[in-house]
């Protein structure tokens, strides 16, 4: 093509240059072609201009195309960021929550936001252009969080707003009206929540290896161990039931299906173990159901008693009471007024059983046997004894509802719902049966101290013994508890940095163990050696009448007056992060256990045809058994962000409460 125009240029300037030799001459000739060279020119220039008009729209166009694409990214980025600081505050959040105790559980948590009170809209700055770094150590932005503390006015929950402001590349950046660099607002609710614990959802649950070696046992729900759960080839009767997310009075929300076929049938449940399941081969039941063998499972939290504050709170400003006889031994806190007893002695019978009118607490020992009637809890500071026998006047009429179904269950619940209900809950041990009668020795010492059941404080990361080797139970492989057996009790410690926010609860100073940190398994802050049998005394004197409230028998001199090895029937939910130790003969006949069994440790022992454990189901799903009058013992929810969002917002600062007010 280029050769066509060329010849065609070439005639067109031949014909005109014939033309004007004719008619203009020599002279007119050669200002003509100075004329047209000039017009070339003109015309080169012009399209010159043309093409640098047209380079440089390109170049501002690229430009502002990379501008854009940069402050695209920035905007991405300072969105992630902003989730990042929001992730950050919520980090602080549950360590915070984790350093406090039950005597003043929220005390780190309002700390976070002291100067602001509920519903004042006013926020406090607790980050300020906080460098956020990626993976390769590279700051790629910073954020400012901003958090309000509400909720105060309950004694079991919290809510902390965080609202966190990404800026990207910098604050400074944008704050100098960089124009690619962004900034994002995302706001979000934290739910902190004291509640009651999932270990209730089973008929037996322990806090250690659980252990089921026996043939004539049947357990009618679900039973689980955070360590392995051994059967040790013995065929015993497991015939789970499904657990709820949570409850709301008789109605059970949240089918869980543990064997995930879909169903929500009844036939989920079984057993549940931290670790492995071993030796199930002989399993009967539901669990015999490889599908119902739930190995590996996230540890359950125990609940800590340590501090029984709050429950004494809760039993003082309701007005509890346990009455004997049409007589009240004890109201809201027993041993909290001069010279009143500490320790409670209670027998009932069907004539004058034992009354329950809420959770009351007891700073000492109870000891219990007979007769009960009402709902209620009671809270030992040391332990409890079941002495002999102890079930309900007016109970359930059926310990187990007709099926495990749904529809079954709260069938059950709404027939049941004013039933008797006890519950049991030991800072120490559970005693059942005369821990004085020499059988009791003979049969649970030995199993108390045997190594499988080994209980000092020394049991690594994970808090239960004899996993040092880890889940693959090879040692010197990476999943190793080398903190297991090291003799170093492993905790964290309150600072000065704690000290300087207002972290550390009253009663608690600088260099003090956490309680309920690293290997503190039961929260008291002091390392515990082996559990013996000598825990199991008494701390008063029987035969000292002015140490016990109640309605002891004259006479009495020793704890084997009036307690017997002789126990078909104990009707209550148990509960204790040391150990529970029973033993209940009835030689031909059968023993039950109505309720549920929450331990660290275990030696139950019984002597017996059958021994059946029936869960009760008014312990399935969160908070249910407060519906029934039992104040369950406490534990810390899982944090749940109840609300979020991307917010545009104004910011105001006030100096003088150095906080940030928001407004949206």
């Amino acid at each position: 093509m280029r050769q066509s125009l060329r010849r065609a240029h070439t005639k067109v300037r031949a014909e005109l240059r014939s033309e004007n030799r004719e008619t203009c001459g020599p002279r007119a000739w050669r200002t003509e072609r100075a004329r047209e060279t000039g017009t070339a020119l003109v015309m080169v220039i012009m399209l010159m201009l043309v093409l640098s008009a047209f380079s440089l729209t390109m170049l501002t166009s690229s430009t502002l195309q990379i501008k854009d694409a940069q402050a695209g990214g920035f905007d991405f980025a300072s969105r992630h960021i902003a989730e990042a600081g929001f992730q950050l505050e919520l980090f602080d959040v549950k360590t915070a929550r984790d350093l406090a105790t039950l005597v003043d559980p929220f005390i780190a948590i309002d700390a976070i936001d002291p100067d602001a009170d509920e519903g004042d809209g006013h926020f406090s700055l607790v980050k300020s252009a906080e460098p956020i770094i990626n993976s390769k150590g590279a700051i790629v932005g910073e954020c400012d969080v901003y958090v309000d503390v509400t909720g105060r006015v309950t004694a079991e929950s919290r809510e902390v707003v965080i609202v966190s402001i990404g800026y990207a590349p910098s604050k400074d950046d944008y704050e100098n009206n960089l124009s690619t660099a962004k900034k994002t607002e995302v706001r979000g609710t934290v739910a902190v929540n004291l509640g009651k614990s999932k270990v209730f959802d089973y008929a037996y649950f322990i806090n250690h290896w659980g252990w089921f070696y026996a043939n004539t046992l049947t357990v009618n729900g679900s039973v689980r161990s955070n360590g392995q759960f051994d059967f040790g080839g013995y065929a015993p009767t497991v015939n789970g039931s499904p657990r709820y997310e949570s409850s709301n009075g008789t109605d059970l929300i949240g089918y869980i299906d543990d064997n995930e076929d879909g169903l929500e049938d009844g036939l989920d449940g079984g057993a549940y173990s931290g670790f492995s399941i071993v030796s199930a081969q002989n399993v009967q039941g539901m669990a015999a159901d490889p599908a119902n063998q739930h190995n590996y499972q996230e540890q359950v939290q125990m609940p800590n008693l340590h501090s029984l504050t709050v429950y004494e709170s809760m039993a003082t400003s309701t007005g509890t009471s346990v009455s004997v006889g049409g007589s009240v031994v004890a109201s809201g806190v027993l041993g909290d007024d001069a010279g009143e007893p500490q320790n409670l002695y209670l027998e009932g019978t069907a004539a004058d059983p034992i009354v329950l009118n809420g959770s009351v607490v007891v700073r000492g020992d109870v000891i219990l046997k007979g007769v009960v009637t009402g709902q209620g809890a009671i809270y030992s500071g040391r332990n409890v004894y079941v002495a002999g026998s102890l079930e309900y006047l007016n109970g359930p009429a059926t310990p187990r509802p007709a099926g495990n179904d749904e529809a079954s269950v709260e069938a059950w619940l709404q027939a049941n719902q004013s039933s008797d209900a006890l519950g049991l809950f030991a800072r120490e041990n559970v005693v059942v049966g005369d821990y004085t009668d020499p059988s009791f020795a003979a049969y649970i010492g030995p199993w108390l101290s045997h190594w499988l059941n080994e209980s000092s404080e020394d049991a690594g990361s994970d808090g239960i013994q004899n996993t040092a080797a880890g889940m693959d139970g090879v040692l010197g492989t990476p999943d190793d508890d080398v903190l297991e057996g090291d003799g170093v009790w492993t905790v964290d410690y309150y600072t000065t940095e704690d000290a300087t926010l207002g972290l550390i609860p009253s009663g608690f100073s600088v260099g003090d163990p956490v309680p309920g940190s690293g290997e503190d398994l039961d929260g008291d802050g002091v390392k515990d050696a082996d559990i013996t049998l000598s825990d199991f005394n008494t701390q008063a004197s029987m035969g000292n009448s002015s140490e016990w409230a109640g309605n002891m028998p004259t006479g009495v001199s020793s704890f084997s007056d009036v307690a017997t090895i002789y126990i078909d029937k104990i009707e209550s939910s148990f509960y204790t992060n040391h150990a529970i130790a029973a033993l209940m003969f009835n030689f031909g006949g059968t023993v039950t256990i109505n309720g549920s069994i929450v331990s660290r440790n275990e030696s139950l022992v019984y002597g017996a045809n059958h021994c059946y454990m029936n869960h009760d189901p008014r312990l399935l799903g969160s908070d249910v058994a407060r519906t029934y009058g039992v104040q369950m013992p406490l534990d810390w929810q899982p944090l749940e962000v109840t609300a979020w969002t991307f917010v545009d917002s104004t910011w105001a600062f006030v100096p003088a409460q150095q906080t940030q007010t928001y407004q949206p």
